[in-house]
Parts: structure tokens; C-alpha cells; sequence
């Protein structure tokens, strides 16, 4: 079934009303006339039913316009409908001296209900253009014989009377429609700005209206909450009059973008409140033309970002704060080292001597234990100050890398050596297999040995007697993998997401009487996402643990690709 088709707009409904109305109007008045040519003239010949069939001709475009043909066309086709059959009319009775040449009048007169300069010009041109039709074929005589004669038996009046009552009528309904216009018009208008001032007035943000040179025309009542002062008293007034003087600047060119570019632009000014206090206020400012389209005014929407400013400064204080103690706390550790390492350089450096007894022998055995046991506390005292003062490095962004080309399998070995002591003191079996794709690598050849050792430490350390804990290096895209196997007592799942932050450990009686600072994985963890790499950690209880280190960038380049430089750590990214 078909569907009734609706206006292509909702603002034309009313345009369409209308223009069913005067074409029903017009066609009615047409059958009028028809009605009454055949009641005193009697039948009609070919030329008059054509007259008969343009007078109805208005009733189809009043039907037409319940159907999706555009509205404006359906205008400019009735007008120049109307200016023919006028034209036509005017012709076959008498030409200029026709009673019915008044209508020509009508034609721009009904234009004028469209709203639209350019359809009435086209209806005046067109009514011109067949009063000037009419004229012309009546100066060169080729008008036919006026068709009055056939009502010769009428009087004279009421052949100009008539035609006169029709174009009355019509005018009338045509200035009733337009009255109807106008008042719709008004009525919007009307509505439009009740609603505008409704916005205005109930609005929290402030709204003003500048002139091209920033004073104020109009400012909406949020101006007593704002800024303490009446809006009235706010017109006249320049916007920069308001604003502190460093801010001037920031308003100035926020204005100059709709100003002369017509873009929106948003300021951030402290404005000066009627008790001599000033207020933090963005203000968003856009073109707005002008009525009498010369040149754009600017409408700003002024709010209060007090909070958030007080925000941003506690913010601001509190990243200083943090800084400030940040670098106290580098400086104390500075300082801390070198008076930690001092005594215990001699302290490690005396007991070496004394435990291989450079000098001659000790005498009592017990003597010899105590001075290992002095050594070895030493030197294990000295790898947590360093690895605390690697940790305060990288969390400063002071830590760097010196990458180079270097042999892994070497380093591995010096990694494995480390901890052999410990591993053989604890029956654990340590293990390696670099493959040749392994053999060289690019990479911060310290920094991967510090990696290296710290896992290697934690598994010997937490593998029980006849354990066995394994080095490994495989080859990944364009990087190596590096991972580090045991057979240990695992890691619970619920302490993997902490392992890797400085100062944290796995929970357990067995862990607790190790010992650690929980410095180890988390140096592991800084120094590969340095080498922008990562470190993943598999662990079951009771099974052991595997530490993978993936260094994408560790393979080394071909020849004549330059190396990046070497990089420093920036603060947060061991996080």
C-alpha cells in the first residue's frame, strides 16, 4: 500500500498549508467564473474551455502538494500558471482594455507568501512578461476579436465588476495568508527569544555578548553570582578591563580568533570580582554575526575553574614535595655509600688477608671461621648497598646503559663463578647451554651479568640439596632470550604480582629464613625494560621457578646499521 509522503522539513508544513489553501481558493473562484460564463453566455467554445481548464488548473497543484513534489516548484509552476492564464484571459477580451488585466497585480502579491525574494522576483518577471505579451501583439494588431461581444446583453459595469469582486476576494485571502505568516513568524521569533532568555537567566556559567572590540553588549544575571556585580552594569564595559594584568595577554588572542579568523577559542584569565578579589575563569568565546550583517560580535561563556586551579596547585606542590624529598633521599644514600663503603672496604680487604693467612697462621682454628664468616657478611653487606644505590639510580633516571657488542657466553660463565661457592656449599648443580645464534649479543654488558648473577643467587638460594639450577639462552625475533631454571620450592601465585617491586618477597617460612632485601628481581626487572625487554616469571609450588628475560634488541645489527645511543632510565619505568 502506498504511504502519504510528508514534507521533506518540518518548517515547510505550514508553507505547504497555505499553498493548499489559496490554490483551493483560486480553483473555487475559477469554477465561479465558469459557473457563470455558462449561465449567462451560454456554451463555451474551444478557446473558453481552455480558459474553463487553466481556471481549475490550481486544484491539481493543491493536490500535488499532499505528494513528495518539492514545494518550490510547485510555486513557481502555479505563478506562472496564473501569469499565462491572465495573459490569455486579457488577450481574448480586449487586451489592455480587458476588466480582467487587473489580475496581473495578484501575481507578485501571491508570491510574497513564500517568503522568498527570489520567487517574487520570478512572478513579477512573469506577470511583466505577460502584460508586455499582451501589449505587444495588441500594438501589432494580432489580438483576436474581444471576446466581450458574446455578452453583449450585459451592461458594461458588471462585465468590470465581476472580474474586480474576483481579484478583491483573492487579494483578501491573499493578505489573510500573509497576515497568518507573519503572525507564525512572530510567534517563533517570539518564542525563540523567551527561550534564549530563559537559557540566559538560569545558567550557572556567565554569557556575554562583545563587540568586535571586546566590550560588553549584553551579559546574562549569572554575572551578580560570578563576579558580584549586576549585569546591566557590565555593558559598556571592556572585557580586559576585568581581567588581571598578566592575563591580558591569554584574553586578547582568545578574542582575536573569532575576531578576525571566526574560530572559537578558549581562555584561562583570572576576572577581578567587585570586592577587589580575583576568580580563575575559562572563558569560551565564538563569532556570532551580526543582524545587520556587518562584520561578527563574539558570545563568551564564562565559568569558574577556582577548584580546579587549587586542584592543579596542590598537585603541583605535591609533585615539588615529592621531588624534593626524592632528592634528599638520593643525596643521603650518596652520601651513605661512601661512608658504608669506606669501613667496609677495610673490613673485607683485612679479613681476605687474615683468612688466607698472608701473613702467617692464625693458631686457633675457631679464630679462622670467625674471620670467613666476617668476609663473607662483608662482601654480602656490600651487594646490598650496591644494589640499593642501583635502585635509587634508576628510580632517579641516573642510570645508564653502555650497551656494546660483547661474547654472553662469557658472561654467563663469570655469572655461573659467582654463585658456584654457594651452590656447592649447598649441593645444588648449576647448568649452561648458550647455542652459537647466542654467542654474541648487543647489549649493557654489566648490566646483563648483574641480571644474571641476582637470578642465578635466587635460585641457588631458594633450591634445596641436590637441586639443580639452569642458565639458558635462546634466540627470539631479532633479540635473545635469556631464562634461568631451578627446581626449587616454587612461588605461590598470589605472590607473583608482587615480586619484582623493590623491598618485596614471597611469603613462607622457608623465604623468611633466607636472606635478601627483595632488591634482586626487582633490578632484573628495571635493567631489562632499560634494554627494552621484559621479564616473565613462571613459578608452581613445590616444582620451581623459571625467569625468562626477552632483550629484543639484543642481537647485534649487521654491519653498517647504526647503533642507538646509549640510553638512560627514566624515572618510573621499573615501575
Amino acid at each position: 500500500m502506498a504511504q502519504k509522503s510528508t514534507p521533506a522539513h518540518p518548517d515547510e508544513a505550514p508553507a505547504r498549508r497555505r499553498f493548499v489553501m489559496l490554490q483551493s481558493i483560486k480553483a473555487c473562484l475559477g469554477l465561479i467564473l465558469a459557473a457563470s460564463y455558462l449561465v449567462f453566455v451560454g456554451p463555451p467554445d474551444l478557446p473558453v474551455w481552455i480558459v474553463f481548464g487553466a481556471l481549475v488548473l490550481p486544484g491539481w497543484f493543491a493536490l500535488l502538494a499532499y505528494s513528495g513534489v518539492p514545494l518550490s516548484f510547485l510555486e513557481s509552476a502555479s505563478l506562472a500558471g496564473f501569469s499565462g492564464l491572465i495573459g490569455y484571459l486579457a488577450a481574448l477580451t480586449g487586451g489592455v482594455s480587458s476588466p480582467l488585466i487587473i489580475w496581473l497585480v495578484l501575481v507578485p502579491a501571491e508570491a510574497a507568501l513564500a517568503g522568498d525574494r527570489p520567487t517574487v522576483m520570478r512572478a513579477g518577471v512573469s506577470a511583466a512578461l505577460a502584460l508586455v505579451t499582451v501589449v505587444a501583439a495588441e500594438a501589432l494588431g494580432l489580438l483576436p476579436a474581444s471576446r466581450l461581444h458574446v455578452a453583449a446583453h450585459l451592461p458594461a459595469w458588471l462585465l468590470y465588476a465581476v472580474p474586480a469582486f474576483v481579484a478583491i476576494v483573492q487579494a483578501a485571502f491573499i493578505a489573510a495568508a500573509a497576515q497568518d505568516r507573519q503572525r507564525e513568524a512572530d510567534l517563533a521569533a517570539a518564542e525563540g527569544a523567551a527561550m534564549y532568555r530563559f537559557l540566559a537567566d538560569n545558567a550557572m556559567d556567565l554569557i556575554t555578548r562583545h563587540a568586535a572590540d571586546g566590550r560588553i553588549s549584553f551579559a546574562s544575571p549569572a554575572a551578580r553570582n560570578l563576579l558580584g556585580r549586576a549585569p546591566e552594569a557590565l555593558v559598556g564595559e571592556a572585557a580586559t578591563a576585568l581581567v588581571h594584568p598578566e592575563d591580558l595577554k591569554s584574553l586578547q588572542a582568545a578574542f582575536v580568533e573569532p575576531s578576525y579568523f571566526g574560530r572559537a577559542a578558549t581562555a584561562e584569565v583570572r576576572q577581578r570580582r567587585a570586592d577587589g578579589s580575583y576568580l580563575w575563569t575559562e572563558i569560551r568565546c565564538r563569532p556570532a554575526p551580526r543582524s545587520d550583517g556587518e562584520g561578527v560580535d563574539i558570545v563568551a561563556v564564562t565559568r569558574d575553574i577556582s577548584d580546579r586551579k587549587a586542584h592543579e596547585r596542590d598537585l603541583i606542590d605535591a609533585r615539588d614535595l615529592a621531588e624534593q624529598a626524592n632528592r634528599a633521599k638520593s643525596a643521603f644514600l650518596a652520601n651513605m655509600s661512601h661512608e658504608l663503603r669506606t669501613p667496609l672496604n677495610a673490613i673485607i680487604g683485612f679479613s681476605e688477608v687474615m683468612t688466607q693467612e698472608i701473613f702467617g697462621p692464625i693458631g686457633v682454628a675457631r679464630y679462622s671461621e670467625y674471620v670467613r664468616l666476617i668476609h663473607e657478611s662483608g662482601n654480602h653487606l656490600l651487594e646490598l648497598i650496591n644494589g640499593v644505590l642501583d635502585m635509587s639510580k634508576i628510580e632517579a633516571g641516573k642510570f645508564e646503559l653502555a650497551e656494546e657488542e660483547f661474547a654472553l657466553d662469557d658472561v654467563a660463565s663469570q655469572a655461573l663463578a659467582y654463585v658456584k661457592i654457594q651452590a656447592d656449599r649447598k649441593g645444588v648443580a648449576l647448568r649452561m647451554e648458550v647455542p652459537v645464534a647466542c654467542q654474541r649479543v648487543y647489549a649493557d654488558r654489566r648490566a646483563v651479568k648483574q641480571m644474571l648473577v641476582n637470578l642465578l643467587s635466587n635460585g641457588v638460594k631458594f633450591t634445596p640439596r641436590g637441586g639443580c639450577v639452569s642458565l639458558y639462552a635462546n634466540p627470539v625475533l631479532s633479540g635473545i632470550e635469556l631464562a634461568v631454571v631451578d627446581t626449587g620450592i616454587g612461588i605461590d601465585t598470589a605472590d607473583l604480582a608482587r615480586l619484582g617491586r623493590p623491598f618485596e618477597q614471597a611469603e613462607g617460612t622457608h623465604v623468611r629464613t633466607q636472606e635478601g632485601t627483595g632488591l634482586g628481581l626487582a633490578l632484573v626487572k628495571a635493567l631489562a625494560a632499560m634494554h627494552g625487554g621484559q621479564t616473565v616469571i613462571e613459578s608452581e609450588l613445590g616444582v620451581g621457578t623459571t625467569v625468562r628475560l626477552i632483550l629484543p634488541h639484543a642481537d647485534p645489527a649487521p654491519e653498517g646499521v647504526q647503533r642507538l645511543p646509549t640510553r638512560r632510565m627514566r624515572r618510573g619505568a621499573a615501575a
